[in-house]
């Protein structure tokens, strides 16, 4: 049934799996499931949960599965078919899952939590759950006040989940799914677990901590995605926790202390998960990156080990102050990634009051090395609503753009503004959240910007109203969260679904007012999570904002006693290396050796677009240790020319690609290219080709394909286009079928076909719209197969492979 659904919603390779890595397992005992959710791209972009299922996935009766939420279009079609919810890996219905792992990384995605055990058929609360349903358990940021959703999730994991995985294993293990209440009455008793019906609020749940970033925390092989996803990179986490102090940022008080992972680790990491993947950019993943000891010396070794096949390194966002022209100059050497930086407030004043005190000057000179560097765009954060905010502040952030728009004459910049949320465990806990007309009035400000060179993103501050509520929000917030969804609300952090008049009315139909948490105050109802940090330091930090006092970093000072570690971090003393003007390595210049290859594409990547086929290749090569021949310019990849584009739906028997390599190669290229290539794809031929060979593109002019197809849905009679002409309608042309056809035959519901390939010619899915008198979308539901492609030429027949 799920072949008639596909073909019919946007971007079906998100619901299939098959990707390179994947976990599946021979009669495993146990069905964990780890849900994200928010859609695949964002949630495959996570590597928090891909670190929990290489984790659960370790043990050899555990088969670990992912579950994102699915765009409405596909979750509207499983629903009216009553299709629950099912894994990527092996397609079972979470329903029947042991236990059900959830990542909340956004209160705004509290409806779509609902939303995946709608359409999985999970009742919501867990008091209407028994044994034949699968525990459910919740972790990530949004546990740090789990009141909303307790009336939700059996348990709330508080901290590093890596911490618990081998106890829930042994529980699920040693305790049988019909003894559910024994289950959670075991997790209970995990440090760092909080079980609402028997802990309530009356135990004090201390966040779990690992100590430090061991190999275990690296997820690998790292699952490689057959589409394009949000972050799609290899990511590996270089340092955890931040001992800054902004006094607005959530995470920096929860994440502490601060563990660094050794240069070596990560070396190994990067090396081992490129092998695995063959992706294409590195991300070095930190709160603070520009504070990794000797981060230069780092990237140095880094570029070193991946300028062979151009692969680049990204940083997230940096403190202006902290970036030199050494890193700068090392960021670039294989490929410039964009850079970010994050001021927050437009003042000195105020950025001292959030106790991030760079100077102008310090930004001033970060963005003048980037663009001495070579980059023509930079971005910067910053916040409106902000506590002791006033309005010179907000001018403040329009002065300091058009300051820097003087230190980079040709240059744009992108901003990304967002109004304050005030978050539980932070010294701005208890501050009330601006009004919404205020907000809009400071927002304005800043759009006075000229739009010429500025691009502006802002977060509309309704929406940051409901994320303020329900992130201070308690259990009696969830009647809102369950009659908004049954009004319709989804994936309410995209601006598309986002309707705030739903959440009023949800407001006014529950009785609930928002100013009771909006308003702020001491009666913070998160207190019973222990997240490390003394609340009595919170409070100092607070009082220390409104005076405008810094609290020095305890990385480069004196411990500032906050409560999250025993005080013996070892100091860092940055290196006082100065820039040298390193030369760029000599590219060697060679004649390239030409490979053809015939290749086919299965089930696994039917769904998949032209595009996504593509990047599987690039970087099935990048995986090789074959010689590959680069294309210049700013984003170099390996000089591929493909056939003709498969169209989503199709697989193929017969597709080709032609390669290039530094000089010829004497070993199995074949043998090399299927060890790397994913299951889905298969190596067939391949054969060198002189230099000078017609591209593919260029000189197939033929396709056969097999569709199946039942006698009863066509409507022409197939003699049709023997004896006369036949027209379509194909977009802004009129078409010929029957010149297009060049042989046809139709036996036990399967239509051979070969199809002329070129502009002039209609495509199968013309030929089948007319054939079936059905719109084209939906003859997208017959399985079409490429069987065979050819060059034909004075009347005879060659394949690709025959050409010299």
């Amino acid at each position: 049934m799920l072949d008639e659904i596909l073909p019919l919603v946007k971007r079906p390779i998100r619901y299939t799996g098959g990707e390179l890595n994947i976990t599946i397992k021979t009669n495993p005992s146990i069905y964990v499931g780890i849900v994200f959710p928010e859609v695949y791209e964002i949630g495959m972009s996570n590597l928090g949960i891909k670190i929990i299922y290489h984790l659960f996935n370790q043990h050899p009766l555990i088969q670990c599965e992912r579950i994102f939420a699915p765009w409405p279009d596909f979750g509207d079609h499983l629903k009216d078919r009553a299709i629950p919810l099912y894994s990527l890996e092996t397609k079972k219905p979470i329903k029947e899952f042991d236990l059900l792992g959830f990542s909340l990384q956004s209160e705004l995605n509290y409806t779509n939590v609902l939303y995946v055990l709608d359409i999985a058929r999970i009742p919501y609360k867990s008091t209407d759950r028994d044994d034949k349903h699968p525990i459910l358990i919740a972790g990530g940021p949004c546990t740090l006040n789990p009141m909303p959703m307790s009336p939700i999730f059996d348990a709330f994991v508080i901290g590093d989940g890596e911490t618990v995985v081998k106890e829930i294993s042994t529980i699920l293990i040693n305790i049988p799914k019909e003894k559910k209440d024994q289950r959670i009455k075991a997790l209970a008793d995990i440090a760092g677990i909080w079980v609402p019906q028997i802990h309530r609020k009356e135990k004090t749940i201390k966040k779990m901590v690992v100590n430090e970033l061991s190999e275990d925390t690296i997820p690998s092989p790292a699952i490689l995605p057959i589409c394009d996803v949000t972050h799609d990179r290899l990511a590996i986490e270089v340092m955890r926790g931040c001992t800054y102090g902004c006094r607005f940022c959530q995470a920096g008080y929860t994440n502490r202390p601060l563990r660094i992972r050794s240069e070596s680790s990560i070396l190994k990491a990067v090396d081992k998960g490129l092998r695995e993947t063959g992706w294409e950019e590195v991300s070095l993943l930190s709160f603070s990156i520009l504070d990794y000891p000797n981060l230069p010396n780092l990237i140095r070794k880094l570029n070193e080990l991946l300028k062979k096949k151009n692969i680049s390194v990204s940083l997230p966002a940096m403190r202006g102050e902290l970036f030199t022209e050494e890193v700068a100059y090392l960021l670039k050497e294989v490929k410039k990634t964009g850079l970010t930086f994050a001021p927050e407030a437009g003042s000195e004043e105020l950025r001292r009051k959030l106790n991030k005190p760079f100077s102008e000057k310090n930004l001033m000179d970060a963005v003048r090395i980037a663009y001495e560097q070579g980059w023509r765009q930079v971005k910067l954060y910053f916040m409106v609503g902000l506590p002791f905010e006033k309005e010179e502040d907000v001018n403040e952030i329009k002065r300091l753009v058009n300051e820097i728009l003087k230190v980079c004459p040709k240059g744009g910049i992108k901003i990304s503004l967002s109004p304050f949320v005030p978050k539980p465990h932070t010294p701005f806990e208890s501050v009330p959240f601006l009004s919404l007309d205020e907000l809009n009035e400071r927002i304005g400000i800043v759009k006075e910007l000229k739009k010429s060179r500025v691009d502006l993103n802002y977060q509309a501050p309704e929406v940051s109203f409901i994320e303020a509520l329900l992130s201070r929000a308690d259990e009696k917030v969830f009647p809102v969260i369950e009659e908004v969804y049954n009004n319709g609300a989804r994936f309410e952090e995209w601006r598309e679904f986002f309707d705030f008049d739903r959440w009023k009315n949800a407001f006014e139909k529950t009785g609930v007012n928002p100013d009771d948490y909006l308003n702020g105050g001491d009666n913070h109802i998160w207190d019973f999570i222990d997240i490390g940090v003394k609340k009595e330091f919170l409070h100092s930090e607070y009082e220390r904002a409104k005076k405008g006092e810094i609290t020095q970093n305890c990385y480069y000072t004196d411990c500032s006693n906050c409560g999250a570690c025993d005080g013996n971090i070892t100091k860092f003393i940055r290196s006082e290396e100065k820039y040298l003007g390193y030369g760029r390595y000599p590219k060697r210049v060679s004649q390239p050796s030409v490979y053809r290859v015939k290749y086919s594409i299965g089930e696994d990547f039917r769904y998949a677009s032209h595009l996504d086929i593509t990047r599987t290749i690039y970087r099935a090569l990048r995986r090789t240790d074959l010689p590959l021949n680069f294309t210049s310019g700013f984003s170099p990849i390996p000089k591929v020319s493909f056939g003709p584009p498969k169209n989503v739906g199709q697989i193929s028997k017969s597709d080709y690609f032609d390669f290039y390599l530094e000089a010829e190669y004497f070993g199995n290229i074949s043998r090399e290219l299927n060890t790397r290539f994913p299951p889905g794809i298969r190596i067939l031929d391949v054969r060198g080709i002189a230099p000078n060979t017609p591209s593919l593109s260029n000189s197939i002019n033929l396709i056969y394909y097999e569709v199946s197809i039942p006698q009863v849905e066509i409507r022409k009679p197939l003699e049709i286009f023997k004896d006369q002409p036949v027209y379509i309608n194909s977009k802004s042309r009129v078409k010929n079928i029957s010149e297009s056809l060049e042989s046809m035959s139709y036996n036990n519901n399967i239509l051979n076909c070969g199809l002329y390939y070129g502009e002039k010619y209609v495509n199968i899915y013309e030929f089948l719209s007319y054939l079936t008198e059905m719109p084209i979308e939906e003859v997208k539901k017959y399985k079409v197969t490429r069987t065979l492609m050819f060059i034909k030429r004075d009347g005879l027949l060659y394949s690709p492979m025959e050409v010299k």
